[in-house]
């Protein structure tokens, strides 16, 4: 198709000339078109250069008495349309900090200055039932088409003043007039936004070559086969399976947190047993280590801290968290603890939810985040930009949390006494009336008495919620793939969909089957080929080895501070002394966020201030290098007379032998033939054997292998 035949279609739109221009719906998204109520320009919070408006229109009223009332009336010019302010200066024909950002003969001016030479008025509030795209052509170029329907079953075509936008620029561009262009086979989701509607649309560009073999394994499950049909659609070849001790080493960390010990790394990589890692798979989620660990993870997203529960509170939560993943509890349980708690604190941790979110604003927010991986914040001031969420959704959940109140606060205890009123309501900023309890356009029925939280909850843990198990799901397979399918992991919205949606339509389907426990879902990732796949090409560089939007590959990335800490005491057989618990704690166990210790906070170990995944800086830094290279306490510990490397010498062990040892319990492999070599080189050079061996250890310590999972 010719996309150009439509532009006199598109420009005609706004019916400039006879036909009234409505400022609420015409004017304003002419403004959202042109970027002047973005964040970044006058739609921030304080304007900019003494102006300012709703973000995306969203205030119309405010709007039009800063544009036509304020200072005034300079900003409008009805006798001449041309020379008012807001023209002048979005034609850049007045110096504007933000430049020009339409000329005239763009429909966004023509349509300002249209409305201000029919008289700049008001209008009523545009009725628009929804907003229809869609999109025509193929191959690279495609073209979308945006309509509104109104109330009345009216329709107008608004590409003129409709804001595109697509998800992935590197993969596909659009323009203006909606028009999309592929720079490479793969999938976008194009954005449309006119005034408070939005929608969004798939497309893809598939490649037209022939002769294309798909070279992946044979599926191990369901996981498998919707990966690698994305792939073969898209021409992409995964690579091979990891070999047994990439396997080893990984599974370890993903699920434990720790290393294997230089037995448990023998035994696996000398076992014939074709079921070898489905075993192991199913031996390490028994362990107590898979506990401590991913109670880790979930304390970090929770914001268990000291200075917002006490100290004695941070560890009565950190048990609460521990005893919950290793009894495998359903997690519509676990929520419904956290999100219902009452009472004392250090009797019911989980009530400890309330001491850290002690806001219904806050408890709103984290509920969101945590168990429906939504983003609400931007709802508190203003409607959200980038998808139709209100401030009514806000403000509606915020009322579930409105009856919480707390006692002991002022005697400075360690515990609080959290507790309901049936006194408390949440008002809405915008009407000033108060605000029922609506769970994203749902409203419970209820009486004065009952808890709403319950009722929340109710909702929540449904077998038909939308959120609920798709954003868990969602978060364990980022935890063990390095990537979400909706990425990022709480950023669940129409305009940002998942990379695989029948994949986590499955998953979600079978959490739920599985009556919401966690061990089943990782026992079905960690089994699927998907998750077992190599994390580099050979030659390849780690830098380059993230994981992409179809998982070819296993991600390369950074192990947390935790991890390496525990893998160094592991590799030296001397354990970390922490200030307070006892010598043999392991750092994944520590119930504490902001620990003071060098080395876990040179790694980035959270202080757990966020409810976010981010919160872990994934980058190396020089403080980290240096903490490898020269850290006294961890070259205590390479030479310490309790080590492993003095107890082999003082039992007499061969140097080959032990060589062996400190590979398998520091990279859980073997040397290579040329690494044998090199090392017999070198202990061949020195007359104490022991201190070469120390050179080994401190020198495993500090290549890539070890400070990455791959």
């Amino acid at each position: 198709m010719n996309i150009r035949l439509l532009l006199p279609l598109f420009l005609a739109t706004p019916a400039v000339g006879a036909e009234p221009i409505a400022f609420r719906d015409q004017v304003m998204a002419a403004f959202s078109r042109a970027g002047c109520n973005s964040g970044a320009c006058h739609g921030s919070p304080q304007g900019k250069n003494g102006f300012r408006l709703s973000l995306r229109g969203f205030d119309p009223d405010q709007d039009f008495a800063l544009l036509v009332k304020e200072q005034g009336g300079r900003r409008v010019n009805r006798t001449d349309p041309d020379a008012s302010l807001i023209l002048e200066k979005g034609a850049g024909r007045v110096r504007h900090g933000g430049g020009a950002l339409f000329s005239p003969s763009d429909p966004a001016y023509q349509t300002i200055r249209e409305w201000i030479a029919q008289g700049a008025v008001d209008s009523p509030n545009p009725v628009i039932r929804k907003l229809e795209i869609t999109a025509e052509g193929t191959g690279n170029a495609r073209q979308i088409t945006a309509k509104v329907i109104h109330q009345d079953g009216h329709a107008a075509i608004v590409n003129p003043l409709a804001v595109f936008t697509t998800t992935d620029a590197e993969v596909a561009s659009v323009n203006n007039l909606g028009q999309v262009n592929f720079k490479q086979n793969g999938e976008v989701v194009v954005l449309v936004r006119y005034l408070e509607q939005i929608a969004s649309i798939r497309l893809a560009s598939q490649p037209t070559e022939t002769g294309f073999k798909f070279t992946g394994p044979a599926p191990a499950n369901f996981i498998d086969e919707e990966v690698f049909a994305k792939q073969r659609e898209f021409h992409r070849n995964p690579l091979p399976v990891c070999a047994d001790e990439v396997f080893l080493r990984r599974v370890f960390l993903d699920l434990t947190g720790t290393l294997p010990s230089a037995d448990e790394a023998r035994a696996f990589l000398d076992s014939t047993d074709p079921k070898k890692r489905a075993v192991l798979i199913d031996s390490l989620l028994d362990r107590e280590e898979y506990a401590q660990f991913w109670a880790m993870k979930w304390a970090d997203v929770l914001r268990g801290n000291p200075s917002s529960i006490s100290d004695r509170g941070v560890h009565s939560f950190h048990r609460y968290l521990v005893r919950t993943v290793a009894a495998d509890r359903p997690m519509t349980e676990f929520a419904r603890d956290l999100l219902t708690g009452q009472g004392n604190t250090l009797n019911n941790p989980a009530a400890n939810f309330y001491r850290i979110a002690r806001t219904p604003e806050e408890a709103a927010e984290s509920a969101a985040q945590l168990f429906m991986g939504v983003r609400v914040q931007c709802a508190k001031c203003h409607n959200h930009p980038f998808e139709s969420i209100t401030q009514t959704d806000y403000y509606g959940l915020a009322a579930f949390f409105a009856r919480v109140q707390f006692k002991g606060t002022s005697f400075g205890l360690d515990d609080e006494i959290v507790y309901l009123t049936n006194n408390r309501d949440v008002q809405h900023p915008r009407t000033r009336k108060t605000q029922p309890p609506v769970a994203f356009g749902v409203q419970p029925t209820m009486n004065s008495e009952d808890d709403r939280r319950e009722k929340f909850a109710d909702w929540l843990t449904a077998k038909d919620n939308r959120f609920f198990a798709p954003s868990l799901v969602n978060r364990v397979w980022y935890h063990l793939i390095g990537r979400g399918l909706v990425d990022p992991v709480d950023d669940f919205r129409d305009t940002n969909p998942p990379s695989h949606p029948k994949l986590l339509e499955r998953l979600a389907a079978e959490f739920a089957a599985n009556g919401y426990r966690m061990k089943p879902l990782i026992r079905q990732i960690l089994n699927s080929k998907t998750y077992q796949l190599a994390g580099l090409s050979p030659g390849q560089t780690p830098e380059l080895a993230k994981a992409d939007r179809y998982f070819t590959r296993s991600a390369v990335r950074m192990l947390s501070a935790e991890q390496i800490l525990d893998a160094v005491s592991r590799a030296t057989g001397v354990p970390e002394k922490f200030k307070g618990f006892p010598l043999g704690t392991k750092a994944i166990e520590l119930p504490e966020g902001g620990i003071n210790h060098p080395f876990l906070q040179a790694f980035s170990k959270p202080v757990r201030d966020v409810t976010c995944e981010c919160a872990r800086e994934e980058d190396p830094s020089l403080p980290q290098v240096m903490q490898l290279l020269n850290n006294d306490s961890l070259i205590e510990k390479i030479h310490s007379p309790k080590g492993r490397i003095a107890a082999w010498a003082k039992a007499g062990k061969s140097s080959e032998w032990m060589v062996e040892q400190i590979y398998l319990g520091t990279l859980s492999r073997r040397p290579t033939t040329k690494e044998r070599e090199i090392i017999g080189k070198h202990l061949a050079t020195i007359p104490d054997k022991t201190a070469g061996l120390h050179d080994l250890q401190h020198a495993l310590l500090n290549v890539n292998e070890f400070v990455l999972r791959h």
